[in-house]
């Protein structure tokens, strides 16, 4: 990547001893011509503006993507981090960044559990819905099952059963934390909730979409390998992304009582009844949503005055673990899931009526430790005796 960058000033440096034909901006067609009606081209958005977004290829190259009143956007709202996919006229001037004019935005994510590997990539689970995902070698490196992924796709499904995808981009394994101190080849980093820090390298070839500052927090992306120690907990970064801003986003959580045509009906933590309306931009974490579940909802904090109140969703989680009570202890006790041990973190009122051997689900608010066993903090508890929360 240091390499990438000193070629790059290098070339600016050239660019401005050639002044005139800098200033010239001629269009040249590019190498993909051959895409349907014009060409395509993809990768990582580094910056979203009013009127372009910044491109960077895996190629290594800088694309700015102009945007017009006619340019269509397929998918969710893009956001910096994300990989697209653009369809322009296939003319792409000699600046630096190169410009295009943006005809169609897709950006199109999958946010599942790994259910299973296959040979030509891997399935993922969400509810009772099934995806085959196929992908390249290279994508597929550390990832394993049980894993929680982000799989980016042109947004076409095959309709065979289960639905296929092609993978664009994979984003396994990521540690959310702040930033304490840089250190040499990379800094540490430390979670919430968790007693040693992360020493984070930088790998060469990792992408940074922002560059990493004491207090900062940040998401990053690791290969999966990780070495723990007595002091920290070394891992490799290949991405290095931005936390997304939360200054105007808003959170709500409750129980479903009743699940409609583009609505879903919640009880929320002060018994009040609030419908929760879907819309096609409404993005899902977790299990398929039922009647008795716990979920959290991100939205804009507009509140109708209506009775129900009603908000409009941004996105909606049911984080539920489902399990085999083991050994119970104070403020704890571990769960047998199908797919690994869990230490669940809970109140005294939480674990009333739960005892060991008894199959329960746990709602948490999708935050677990990255600890051997992971931890999860349980906000209801269900059991086939007891409702606790």
């Amino acid at each position: 990547m240091k390499k990438f960058f000193l070629l790059l000033m290098a070339l600016m440096l050239a660019m401005t001893a050639l002044t005139a034909f800098a200033e010239d901006e001629a269009l040249i067609p590019s190498p993909d011509a051959d895409a349907i009606d014009g060409a395509l081209i993809e990768g990582f958005v580094m910056d979203v503006l009013d009127e372009s977004i910044l491109l960077l290829t895996r190629d290594g190259l800088y694309v700015e993507a102009l945007l017009t009143e006619e340019t269509f956007f397929d998918g969710k709202d893009v956001a910096i981090g994300d990989y697209i996919q653009i369809d322009y006229s296939g003319m792409m001037s000699r600046s630096i960044p190169a410009q295009i004019t943006a005809v169609v935005v897709r950006d199109h994510m999958l946010q599942c559990v790994v259910s299973e590997m296959t040979e030509e990539g891997f399935t993922l689970t969400f509810g009772e819905d099934i995806y085959a995902v196929t992908a390249d070698a290279d994508l597929l490196e550390g990832i394993q099952d049980g894993m929680f992924v982000t799989v980016y796709h042109n947004g076409m499904m095959t309709r065979m059963i289960p639905a296929g995808v092609t993978a664009l981009h994979i984003r396994g394994q990521e540690i959310i934390g702040t930033v304490t101190e840089m250190v040499e080849g990379g800094f540490t980093l430390t979670v919430e909730g968790e007693e040693i820090p992360y020493h984070v390298a930088i790998k060469e070839d990792a992408i940074q979409f922002v560059q990493a500052e004491p207090g900062m927090e940040i998401i990053v992306i690791t290969d999966g390998m990780q070495t723990a120690s007595l002091e920290s907990i070394l891992v490799n970064a290949t991405e290095v992304l931005p936390l997304p801003t939360v200054e105007e986003i808003f959170d709500m959580a409750g129980i479903v009582t009743e699940i409609g045509e583009g609505f879903i009906m919640i009880e929320n933590a002060d018994g009040q009844m609030v419908q929760v309306n879907l819309t096609e931009e409404t993005l899902s974490e977790g299990k398929e949503i039922e009647v008795g579940d716990f979920i959290h909802i991100t939205y804009n904090g507009q509140t109708t005055f209506s009775i129900p109140a009603q908000i409009a969703a941004q996105k909606i989680g049911c984080y539920a673990h489902t399990g085999v009570v083991g050994e119970i202890t104070e403020g704890q006790f571990s769960l047998e899931t199908e797919l690994e041990l869990i230490l669940v973190n809970a109140t005294a009122e939480q674990l009333e009526g739960i005892e060991a051997g008894m199959t329960v689900t746990v709602y948490s608010n999708g935050a677990m430790t990255m600890s051997l066993p992971a931890q999860i903090g349980a906000e209801m508890i269900t059991a086939t005796e007891t409702i606790t929360d």
